[in-house]
């Protein structure tokens, strides 16, 4: 190929605003290096102030040499939140229009995999797109990004390619880009409890290590204050180490998700901001926070289960509570009806348990992934619970109740979409 028809290449980036807006950002200026703006294109920052926007995309798909389909963990299940319905489904969804009518014109489409995602399968895809999984893919990792973008460039126009460690920017100006900050703390490859990490600073929370293990999950019958629900006590095995969130959920960091472009509430907040748990957040807003995160950050952010926060609460521990029986001692680690004053307070103001998570009793009640549902008898491992149900689980007691909903073995549940002054949230992170 020549230096002449590289240069006059025109890409076109697809991709899902939801699913991969920040990788794509990256993608672009990476690729702005080396090509000039107007063989560019990438949605409305391509279009000029006053410009037909569906002319302007349908001219490009029409008249581009090369189509870049980025595909992120979500790109093929994001719905539709009017209609519920998946997006891909819809024959007038953008993405499904550029990238169809790039393959109808047989022009090179190339599947871009973000972050370990794995090509869709030609019969989970509508028709017009079934031959995209024949394209050859390409790989893009958050932790090698430079690198193999440096390397798509390459293949796709060697003449024009980047010298080594050219690719890449620094944003400028309001972009609201990520650019992985140097320094960042990595976990240790034999991690043990209680090594605490945080994979970008400001922007995701502080992680502790929980090791791999094996609990009585539940609480045993002749436990004081014990609800039916919480048996049959169960031996669990939880086969990997994972990471905790070191504290729930706290407004700052939710506030700076929104500064970042997560597309979350603006949650109210009763008794004030800064370190203060969030609350009022439904189990969809919260899943929907855990997915920006591990999209913003490549790292695989999510909710526990509920065999994992109940894990994790315990921390070894076979008693009412992680630290022993004894409610006397229950206003050293816990904010609950007895010392609360009928409001949240910071995070990380009593004592942590044995694995270093704090606020695990108490201040506010925590969701988890699991739908609500009876117990399994019998030895389990890395439970995930229901399939299906109508309610979701919460966690670990709050503010305004007693010390009987704060035991370990404690659960409740309630619709996903349900918010409350007393809910909040604590993440999770797959250990790699």
């Amino acid at each position: 190929m020549s230096t002449s028809d590289d240069q006059s290449k025109r890409v076109f980036i697809s991709y899902r605003r939801d699913d991969s807006k920040y990788q794509a950002r990256m993608i672009y200026q990476s690729f702005a290096s080396v090509l000039p703006s107007q063989q560019l294109f990438m949605d409305v920052n391509s279009i000029r102030p006053g410009e037909d926007f569906v002319e302007i995309l349908q001219g490009w798909v029409d008249s581009c040499d090369i189509l870049l389909a980025l595909i992120g963990p979500s790109w093929m299940n994001i719905t539709d939140p009017r209609t519920g319905r998946r997006r891909l489904d819809n024959p007038y969804d953008f993405v499904r229009i550029e990238i169809g009518e790039a393959l109808r014109r047989g022009i090179p489409v190339v599947p871009v995999l973000l972050d370990g995602t794995a090509m869709p399968g030609s019969d989970e895809l509508p028709d017009d797109l079934k031959k995209l999984p024949r394209r050859q893919a390409e790989f893009v990792e958050y932790r090698t990004f430079d690198h193999d973008v440096q390397r798509l460039i390459a293949k796709l126009m060697p003449a024009r390619a980047p010298q080594t460690g050219s690719v890449g920017y620094t944003p400028s100006g309001n972009t609201n880009v990520h650019v992985p900050p140097a320094g960042v703390q990595a976990l240790k490859p034999a991690p043990e409890s209680g090594d605490i990490f945080t994979d970008i600073e400001g922007v995701t929370p502080e992680m502790v290590v929980v090791p791999a293990g094996e609990f009585l999950m539940g609480s045993p019958d002749n436990e004081g204050d014990r609800y039916n629900d919480e048996g049959p006590q169960h031996t669990v095995t939880i086969s990997q180490p994972f990471a905790v969130g070191r504290y729930p959920i706290i407004f700052d960091e939710w506030d700076k998700a929104l500064d970042l472009g997560f597309g979350g509430p603006k949650l109210k907040d009763i008794f004030g901001r800064d370190r203060q748990p969030v609350i009022n957040v439904s189990w969809d807003e919260a899943k929907a926070y855990a997915d920006w995160l591990a999209n913003y950050s490549g790292k695989p952010y999510r909710l526990l289960t509920e065999a994992e926060w109940e894990y994790a609460c315990r921390a070894g521990s076979v008693t009412r509570f992680s630290f022993g029986d004894a409610e006397s001692e229950l206003g050293q680690y816990a904010w609950y009806s007895s010392n609360a004053g009928w409001e949240t307070h910071p995070v990380g103001a009593k004592k942590p348990n044995a694995f270093g998570l704090y606020d695990m009793h108490g201040n506010v009640w925590e969701w988890v992934n699991d739908w609500y549902g009876v117990y399994q008898s019998g030895p389990q491992t890395d439970p995930q619970g229901p399939n299906t149900g109508r309610s979701r689980v919460y966690r670990g007691g709050s503010w305004d109740l007693g010390a009987r909903s704060l035991r370990s073995a404690g659960r409740s549940d309630v619709g996903p979409g349900i918010r409350s002054d007393n809910l909040g949230f604590r993440l999770a992170r797959t250990y790699d």
